[in-house]
């Protein structure tokens, strides 16, 4: 209780720091001033173009959570013109690290024949890479992907723990209030983990057939909890588009006055298209797309204009930044694939409910930076199950290999982070037309 009073304290200490606030950073207070009244709207004047016009009504279409969460600080008077938004990034990056740190505690504590050495070099990792150093541009459409990405941490404690103690309640009622609360904050994420936790029930349930009754027990409370929170999140849909199933409608987006092929391009190719999927992994894993050809002209540049509305800056590859957590999940899928078990099977469908979000935004008519938080979860888990694997015998990498991907890691992570404060958000096809390298010279004052 005493925390959670020192982070309501700290965060409006932090919002009450004079600085220049952008309207859009107050479109949370906005829609919470609106919930309380029974609506679902926003000021228009204060999510700008970013809002969708609905019946005579402004909609913003992220997940009310984040909305929710300020709900502290309406004890405060001055609460709606307050920028509650790097104090919220702050505590969402804060406990995210924090349960990342806990899930590998918990492994080394659970399988103490795990390298030291290995497991000093995830910490690092964790704790100066990856998701905790490249995403500190906090902005509200941050803030939506550090809350979504806590939960989604949460739910991979919940998975390992069960993997390491088995299978209890309790575990099962963390991952459903993991994926509960990731639909209420975003959707991409919440679907990979409510297909996770599905598929942990479906498995559980074949496994569970001789005491049946006592499964049933133990995973109705959780499954309730679940329910409960979809239901929530289908009645703000409802009040927003009509339909309890939509999550938002951009035949209705503003922001398609000022790009209206975004209209053609959504009605040809829809709004998730596995088209774009080669594109996507170039764009996550190998971004040449932002190098000049031979023409002057950027490479896949055809390809982009045809399948993306956007392709935002930094360049940035996982290849780069995660190259240790990558090496690590390759393990534990190889390992997988040579030893059968109803654990083993479980792992795999978890790790195949993680994967949808990453699926969905290898298609996704935009590519934004922030959009690689959807991909830690997949990441995470892979790579804690590796680990597990080690400790239980499996071969681990050379120290050396380790502490060179550690290394490459930080220092990867460090600079691009670095790039994304620096740089504008934004279609990047529109920055760099005299090239990548003379753009992130000016953007640094180099030149």
């Amino acid at each position: 209780m005493l925390i959670a009073v020192a982070t309501v304290l700290l965060c409006y200490a932090i919002a009450r720091v004079p600085r220049e606030v952008h309207p859009l950073d107050l479109t949370f207070n906005s829609m919470l001033d609106h919930l309380l009244r029974g609506r679902f709207d926003v000021d228009p004047a204060i999510v700008g173009r970013e809002g969708f016009a609905v019946g005579g009504q402004v909609m913003a279409y992220w997940g009310i959570l984040p909305a929710l969460l300020r709900l502290p600080f309406t004890l405060f008077p001055d609460w709606r013109t307050l920028d509650f938004t790097i104090g919220s990034c702050l505590v969402a990056l804060a406990a995210m690290l924090a349960t990342k740190l806990w899930t590998l505690k918990q492994i080394r504590r659970a399988r103490p024949d795990l390298p030291d050495w290995l497991g000093r070099a995830v910490a690092a990792v964790l704790v100066l890479a990856g998701a905790q150093t490249c995403f500190l541009r906090f902005s509200l459409y941050q803030e939506v992907c550090l809350w979504a990405a806590l939960w989604g941490a949460l739910f991979v404690a919940a998975a390992i723990h069960a993997r390491l103690h088995g299978l209890g309640r309790g575990a099962l009622l963390v991952m459903a209030l993991a994926a509960g609360l990731a639909i209420l904050t975003r959707v991409s994420l919440g679907i990979g983990l409510v297909a996770a936790f599905a598929g942990v029930l479906l498995v559980e349930t074949i496994r569970n057939r001789g005491g049946l009754r006592g499964w049933i027990a133990a995973a109705t409370p959780p499954v309730l909890l679940l329910a409960l929170l979809g239901a929530v999140t289908a009645l703000v849909n409802l009040g927003r588009w009509g339909n309890p199933l939509t999550f938002a409608d951009y035949h209705h987006y503003l922001y398609n006055a000022w790009y209206p092929d975004r209209l053609v391009r959504m009605a040809e190719q829809g709004l998730f298209n596995l088209h774009r999927v080669p594109f996507g992994l170039i764009y996550y894993f190998a971004p040449i797309w932002v190098l000049h050809g031979a023409n002057g002209q950027l490479l896949l540049e055809a390809t982009r204009q045809k399948w993306i509305d956007a392709a935002e800056l930094p360049p940035s590859s996982f290849l780069l930044t995660d190259p240790l957590l990558l090496l690590l999940g390759i393990l534990a899928v190889l390992q997988a694939m040579r030893h059968t078990s109803a654990t083993r099977l479980r792992s795999v469908v978890i790790a195949l409910g993680l994967a949808l979000p990453a699926l969905l935004m290898l298609c996704a008519v935009s590519m934004n930076f922030r959009y690689r938080l959807d991909f830690y979860p997949l990441f995470e888990f892979l790579a804690f199950s590796g680990l597990i694997r080690i400790g239980e015998g499996a071969r681990a990498p050379g120290k050396r290999l380790v502490a060179a991907l550690a290394v490459i890691s930080v220092l990867a992570s460090l600079l691009i982070g670095a790039a994304y404060l620096v740089g504008r958000l934004g279609p990047g096809q529109l920055l760099i037309g005299d090239g990548v390298g003379a753009y992130y010279l000016q953007a640094f004052g180099l030149r």
